[in-house]
C-alpha cells in the first residue's frame, strides 16, 4: 500500500528545510546528501523519491527558502502596504544576519549561486524578481521606480552578506546601521 500524498510532500519539506539550514550556513561544497537527510532525521534513500541531485535539491532550495525568509515573514503579516522602514530593519537585522530565522536565499546562497548550473541561476534571479516586483508594487509607496527597487535589493542583499563574512561585531554593527541609514536616501527622487 502507498504512502498518502501528504505524507510524501512532508516529507519532501523536510528535506528542503534541512537543505536550506544547511545550505545557508555551510554552503553547496560543505554538504552532502548524507547530511541533509540525517538532519531531517530520514534515510539515504528516501532522498531519490524526491530529487534526482545534490544540484537539483540546490535549485529547488532556493525557491523553498522564499517561504519563510524574512521579506515573506513581513508580507504575511502585514495588512496593507508594507513599511520599507519594516522590510529594512528586518531584513538588515542581526537576526538575520545570524540566521536566527529562515534566511533570505538571495543572501544565504549569493556566493554559492555564481558556481552553480543554469537551472540554479535561472530559479536564484526568479527569486532576486519577485524580490524587485515586491518592492516596486507592495511597499507603502516610498518606493517610485524600478532603479530605487533594484538599489534597495543590492544593499538589503549585500550587507547581509558582507556582515556574515566579517568578523568583528563592532564592523558589523557599524555596516548594519550605515545601511539602515542610508536606504532612505536611495529612495528620495
Amino acid at each position: 500500500m502507498p504512502w498518502p500524498e501528504s505524507r510524501k510532500q512532508e516529507t519532501r519539506r523536510k528535506i528542503l528545510k534541512s537543505a536550506v539550514t544547511l545550505f545557508a550556513k555551510r554552503g553547496f561544497n560543505s554538504v552532502s546528501l548524507g547530511d541533509v537527510m540525517k538532519d531531517a532525521k530520514l534515510t539515504h534513500g528516501a532522498f531519490y523519491a524526491h530529487f534526482n541531485s545534490k544540484q537539483e535539491l540546490y535549485k529547488e532550495a532556493v525557491y523553498a527558502a522564499t517561504e519563510d525568509s524574512p521579506l515573506a515573514e513581513i508580507l504575511r503579516k502585514s495588512e496593507g502596504a508594507l513599511s520599507v522602514d519594516k522590510i529594512v530593519s528586518t531584513y538588515l537585522s542581526q537576526d538575520h544576519v545570524d540566521q536566527k530565522f529562515s534566511p533570505c536565499p538571495l543572501a544565504a546562497f549569493a556566493t554559492d549561486t555564481p558556481n552553480q548550473n543554469g537551472e540554479t541561476k535561472d530559479a536564484y534571479t526568479h527569486v532576486f524578481q519577485g524580490m524587485i516586483d515586491i518592492l516596486e508594487s507592495k511597499t507603502d509607496g516610498s518606493i517610485t521606480d524600478r532603479q530605487s527597487a533594484l538599489s534597495l535589493a543590492a544593499l538589503l542583499i549585500g550587507g547581509v552578506v558582507v556582515s556574515r563574512a566579517l568578523n568583528d561585531q563592532e564592523t558589523i554593527d557599524e555596516l548594519l546601521a550605515a545601511c539602515i541609514s542610508k536606504a532612505p536616501q536611495l529612495l528620495r527622487q
